[in-house]
């Protein structure tokens, strides 16, 4: 997960906040136990913080309908029916709720969630994908409508006109023929009732997982006409602890150990869990398969996965009784960054699982190939990227940066890592930018200030020190991603030392309280 692919308008909630006392750092070798809370029970919460949570139910609330439901009342057709066509399907018709105003960090769900995974969309150059599903037919609703679904031939092949949707039902196969669906509806599309939830997807070539790929639960085609790159989203409604082992599959090495699984599956469900809160009623999608949210490969058969995930089932981590947005990196470079330093300022960030009081002890992540790098910049081109960029991003202390002289640390952490910089223009004006928003300057297309640079040319953190050199800014830095929680490098070397996925935790998120929400 890297911030610089998060939403960027993350609302900031003045509420009062308890911030205690977080646990000392521990090292490699002297891993501690989280607290394990004595009862399943969820604990009641205090006012720790907020973020931009739909509601205090959270995930426990809409996000736990099944994929079955998906927001949809009507009947599920079986594949007995099939041959006589759709069974009659009862929408719940009700009118949508307003959003709900945002409170504070989700409640742990009692029962297993949902969750809406935007896996990337349908390009405007060719707008169309084919979905397979693991029978004969598919069945295709129009969410919210209280009209009966729509039973296709497998393989359905959806296309995206000026005129709306364009579906072909048995495509490719000599029974091909045009299936009529509601001109520019939002299309759900998933298996028949009795049949394996999983859909194979081909054609879409932004689709996260690659051109074929095989994903659980149900599909959700949702026009953008107003975009002009992707006028589709592609969103699956999976069932929580489906979704997660697609997510440890991308997120991990393969031959990693069986406890850094363990540690990483409740990390990806505790900040998941606080992604539902955030936008289920803002938007059509909670999380974004890749780098801005955490991956997802959809299905898949590593069998660590998968046995990490039910292992650690309904496992979540908690701060006075409401889930930790359990954020997390590759390499955090040796000493990790607080949240609201390095993702936003929202006071939900501002508790002591997010935060670092002290040096973090040993250099667990040293193996990282991204554990140390450098990286040089065109001094003149960055000069004018900067202004440029501020204008973009509506960043106004760094609108008249005009040259550059040298750019300092002006503050670190209490651990060490770089928190902001201060720049000095060719006419020896100060101008201060906190580190990450450096990072985001960096990264900037010079040719186009408001989109990013090509993967590769792109500064892996913000945990940096630039000199200038001659014509060159010279950036020598530590890490891979955003610092803050987790680090996957670091996680893995407790690990091998013998670390239980309860030691790891304790270690990223100290002082938080780890419970099984559900069975």
């Amino acid at each position: 997960m890297d911030p610089q692919a998060f939403d960027r308008n993350r609302r900031t909630f003045i509420l009062a906040a308890a911030v205690l006392a977080a646990g000392g750092a521990l090292s490699c070798e002297q891993p501690q136990g989280l607290k394990r809370s004595r009862s399943s029970k969820p604990l009641e919460g205090g006012e720790a913080g907020a973020s931009g949570a739909t509601g205090a139910s959270g995930a426990g609330g809409d996000a736990a309908k099944t994929m079955q439901q998906g927001g949809n009342a009507a009947k599920q057709p079986s594949a007995n029916t099939a041959k006589q066509g759709a069974e009659a399907a009862k929408a719940d018709g009700t009118t949508p709720k307003p959003p709900a105003p945002p409170v504070e960090r989700p409640l742990p769900p009692t029962t297993e969630p949902a969750i809406r995974v935007k896996s990337g969309g349908l390009p405007k150059s060719d707008p169309k994908i084919r979905i397979d599903g693991p029978g004969a037919h598919l069945w295709i609703i129009e969410p919210g409508n209280a009209q009966p679904g729509t039973v296709g031939q497998s393989p359905v092949e959806f296309r995206w006109t000026d005129a709306g949707w364009k579906a072909t039902e048995a495509a490719g196969t000599s029974r091909a023929r045009p299936l009529a669906l509601p001109a520019r509806a939002t299309l759900e599309i998933m298996a028949l009732r009795d049949e394996p939830q999983r859909l194979k997807l081909s054609g879409a070539t932004s689709i996260a997982g690659g051109k074929e790929s095989e994903w659980p639960g149900t599909v959700r085609l949702v026009p953008q006409p107003t975009d002009p790159n992707e006028p589709v989203d592609v969103v699956h409604e999976v069932p929580m602890e489906t979704y997660l082992p697609g997510v440890l599959a991308q997120e991990l090495f393969n031959k990693w150990t069986v406890n850094v699984h363990r540690a990483q599956a409740v990390a990806a469900r505790s900040w998941a869990l606080c992604e539902i809160a955030q936008w289920r009623n803002r938007r059509h999608f909670d999380v974004v398969a890749g780098e801005l949210g955490q991956a997802w490969i959809g299905a898949t058969k590593h069998q660590r996965s998968i046995d990490a995930v039910a292992g650690t089932r309904g496992e979540v981590l908690l701060w006075t009784g409401r889930v930790v947005p359990a954020y997390y990196s590759s390499c955090c470079g040796g000493e990790r960054a607080s949240a609201r330093d390095a993702i936003s300022s929202s006071i939900v960030h501002d508790i002591p699982p997010l935060m670092v009081t002290k040096k973090d002890g040993r250099d667990c992540c040293s193996s990282s190939p991204t554990y140390r790098w450098q990286s040089k910049f065109d001094l003149a081109t960055f000069a004018r990227t900067l202004p440029a960029w501020a204008r973009e991003e509506g960043y106004a202390s760094l609108f008249k940066v005009d040259g550059l002289r040298r750019i300092e640390i002006a503050e670190r952490n209490a651990a060490g890592r770089p928190v902001r910089f201060q720049i000095t223009d060719a006419k020896g004006m100060l101008y201060e930018v906190q580190a990450e928003r450096l990072r985001f300057a960096l990264n900037a297309d010079p040719a186009r200030p408001g989109n990013l640079r090509p993967s590769k040319d792109r500064l892996k953190s913000a945990f940096i020190e630039p000199l200038v050199v001659g014509k060159e800014l010279v950036v020598s830095g530590r890490g891979h991603g955003h610092g803050v929680g987790m680090c996957q490098y670091g996680a893995e070397a407790m690990a091998k030392k013998g670390a239980k996925p309860s030691a790891i935790l304790s270690r990223y998120y100290p002082g938080a309280d780890l419970v099984k929400a559900y069975a």
